[in-house]
């Protein structure tokens, strides 16, 4: 589980500081852009090893956490689902892994694993076009 909070759940703590600062004594901290419980990464360990990323995180009951301004729907199945109030955003370079791939598209996560295009900022209650 990954996010800015360093509470138990999480296991990879991520911070945001101001670019350009030199050394350690000049980092800033800012109001950060990284979610409390940003998001959850579940890899399969045998074949096929399927990696599924889930936006939101998961506190110390395992159940889902997302901030109250965080944009929230249900589906058409019923289920609920939602974005973080910044949101998780996944790019997959074009060509692959490698030293001649481009960057390709930025795309966003939900709670429940589905990708969408980006919304119009980053913290609208809009959610992108389902992908």
């Amino acid at each position: 589980q990954v996010g800015r909070s360093t509470e138990s759940p999480i296991d990879f703590v991520v911070t945001d500081t101001i670019s350009g600062s030199q050394n350690n004594d000049e980092t800033q901290i800012t109001q950060s852009t990284i979610s409390r419980f940003a998001c959850r990464i579940v890899c399969d360990r045998s074949p096929p090893y399927t990696a599924r990323i889930f936006a939101a995180g998961f506190d110390s009951s395992k159940n889902i956490f997302l901030g109250e301004k965080a944009a929230k729907w249900k589906n058409p199945d019923g289920h609920m689902d939602g974005l973080t109030t910044n949101g998780v955003l996944v790019m997959h370079p074009n060509g692959g892994f490698t030293e001649e791939s481009k960057p390709g598209v930025w795309r966003e996560i939900s709670v429940c694993g589905d990708v969408y295009t980006l919304r119009e900022t980053r913290s609208a209650q809009q959610r992108g076009k389902l992908v």
